[in-house]
């Protein structure tokens, strides 16, 4: 996909902003806090109709001063086809998305019509925190290809909180009730675990061979592996079994919102053995890997990539390899953020690919004409 044209309306410190796109690479530069990474976050909205920040309120999204905020893009596919995408809400309102003027009925049915691959310093959590960024980082990845994923997702999810509300309650739950939401959960578990493992196992080889390509002289081992609750035997069982512990701590330790991407280095975890240097290749690797698992299955619709300050957390040998590599024909439209001009023209002199260059200033994005 191709966003050709983007429009921003009071979304964070961007008062307005209307921009005619490069199909090749497009870079943003300012210093810190001027807003440059909320032009990349407002390319992710219409993606995802969120912000890239997990968990951040619609709310938070708008200007300080204003009642409400606006997106648009105009994109085209692979094979020319033409979408418009505009998304808006009013403080203390619902959002509102639209695919070329129709206004979608659910959200969900969105997700995976514009593909988009984000990597930015926050991506270290994959490594650093616990397992909920990792299915966080699953979820984001099969979503976009699974319809039937991301509704067995969301039905799973809505569920569990009703199981746990029951597990909490000072009453004796209704067994009967228990045993309904066990079945369901257990239904919904299945189509999650598959979509995971069929993923994984496909993934797992386009990884192995990115973080080698990114340290060439290493000959070290990494592997992911999917920690499961469907290795212990029958969700449906395995929560009926563990009611009365469950009844104690209020919530349900079975399922896949416990499962783990597990990721390790020579047969350690990476998270524990694994250098700064190492797990910042692992990280590039493994959102790199997800850029090329979406290209080969979203037909017609090369994902678009959002690089967000990434050259300044990695050293010059790691940089000049991620440059080389993105640069190549398997990549489509790029959005790169940095601090440093002189950066961003070293970068652009190594992709040798068309560009437009944008400075961001206070929420005012202007293109800069090139020499």
């Amino acid at each position: 996909m191709i966003l050709r044209h983007l429009s921003v309306i009071n979304y964070k410190n961007i008062a307005e902003a209307d921009l005619e796109l490069s199909s090749n690479v497009n870079c943003f530069v300012g210093s810190n806090g001027m807003g440059k990474t909320n032009v990349l976050d407002a390319v992710y909205f219409l993606s995802f109709c969120k912000s890239s920040i997990s968990g951040n309120a619609d709310a938070l999204n708008m200007k300080h001063d204003a009642d409400f905020f606006f997106l648009q893009g105009e994109y085209e596919s692979d094979n020319n086809v033409k979408e418009l995408i505009s998304c808006g809400a009013k403080r203390g309102s619902r959002k509102h998305l639209k695919r070329n003027d129709r206004e979608y009925k659910r959200l969900s049915e969105h997700v995976g019509v514009v593909p988009l691959v984000m990597i930015s310093p926050n991506d270290i959590a994959l490594v650093q925190e616990g397992s909920e960024e990792r299915r966080r980082f699953m979820n984001g990845v099969i979503s976009q290809l699974s319809m039937p994923y991301l509704e067995a997702v969301m039905r799973y999810e809505k569920t569990l909180k009703q199981r746990n509300s029951l597990l909490r309650a000072d009453a004796e739950p209704d067994s009967g009730v228990l045993d309904a939401l066990e079945a369901l959960m257990a239904k919904d578990s299945y189509i999650i675990y598959k979509e995971r493992r069929d993923f994984l196992e496909a993934f797992q080889p386009i990884f192995n061979d990115l973080y080698h390509t990114f340290s060439p002289m290493s000959e070290e081992t990494v592997d992911l592996s999917l920690i499961t609750h469907a290795d212990r035997g029958d969700l449906a069982t395995l929560l009926r079994e563990g009611r009365q512990k469950e009844r104690i701590i209020g919530y349900s330790l079975y399922g896949p919102h416990r499962d783990d991407l597990q990721m390790t280095i020579k047969g350690y975890p990476i998270r524990r053995e694994g250098s700064q240097g190492q797990a910042k290749t692992f990280v590039t690797a493994l959102k790199l890997a997800q850029f090329l698992y979406l290209k080969e299955r979203c037909l017609s619709r090369t994902p678009i990539l959002l690089l967000d300050d990434i050259f300044d957390k990695l050293d010059a040998q790691r940089v000049e390899r991620i440059v080389n590599y993105v640069s190549g024909n398997a990549f489509g439209q790029i959005f790169i953020t940095d601090t440093n001009r002189k950066h961003i023209d070293s970068i652009l002199a190594a992709t040798n690919r068309e560009f437009k260059l944008f400075e961001v200033e206070n929420g005012v994005v202007r293109m800069i004409q090139q020499q």
